[in-house]
């Protein structure tokens, strides 16, 4: 009969927990009463602390021309501004005569669609030499790339994580699983002494 009695026990310990936590999650109801804003008020600081996480990272700034004759050139009246959110590289793209003056310098920011270790490198049209180098690093695209040794992909700064999805507070003040296991062993174990 107490071996009976210990497991209602013991299914009552672990269904008034899980019933605890239920009834702590946050309900899709927008007409919440007042109780319920201290928990939307640690998700809005969270969410908060994620937003400066993710604004902590500097970023990128590339020297950024179109069509400029020469790399002093632009470099002296290059726009000086970052780059957009997720354009994580300065692109350059170097085109030189035969002789090995330049005729075009463009740079720009640029995302990894168009900066991988294959778009990299020069190349031979007709009379002219194009030279395409990626780079991740403040100002990186100073010089101009002129052959295969200086027209190269590089990546120096860590990858960008995704954002983190927000953490369910729904089951704050409910204890954990590893509590109802300590709190059914004591339980049981004095039913069965009683034996």
């Amino acid at each position: 009969m107490l071996n009976g009695l210990a497991g209602h026990i013991i299914s009552y310990v672990l269904l008034a927990g899980l019933v605890h936590q239920s009834s702590s999650a946050p309900s899709n109801n927008t007409s919440s009463s007042s109780s319920s804003s201290g928990g939307n008020k640690t998700r809005e600081r969270e969410d908060l602390s994620n937003e400066t996480s993710d604004d902590s990272d500097p970023g990128l700034t590339c020297y950024t021309c179109v069509n400029v004759s020469d790399n002093s050139m632009c470099n002296q009246f290059a726009i000086d501004h970052p780059c957009p959110k997720g354009h994580n590289f300065c692109h350059t793209l170097h085109i030189m005569d035969s002789k090995g003056a330049s005729v075009i310098v463009n740079k720009k920011c640029s995302d990894s669609s168009e900066c991988w270790p294959h778009s990299v490198g020069c190349m031979h049209i007709d009379t002219q030499t194009v030279c395409v180098s990626c780079c991740d690093e403040m100002y990186c695209n100073v010089t101009v790339p002129t052959n295969q040794s200086t027209a190269i992909y590089s990546r120096i700064r860590p990858r960008p994580r995704p954002p983190r999805p927000p953490r369910n507070h729904s089951n704050r003040g409910s204890p954990p699983i590893a509590n109802l296991k300590w709190i059914m062993l004591p339980l049981g174990a004095l039913v069965l002494l009683s034996n």
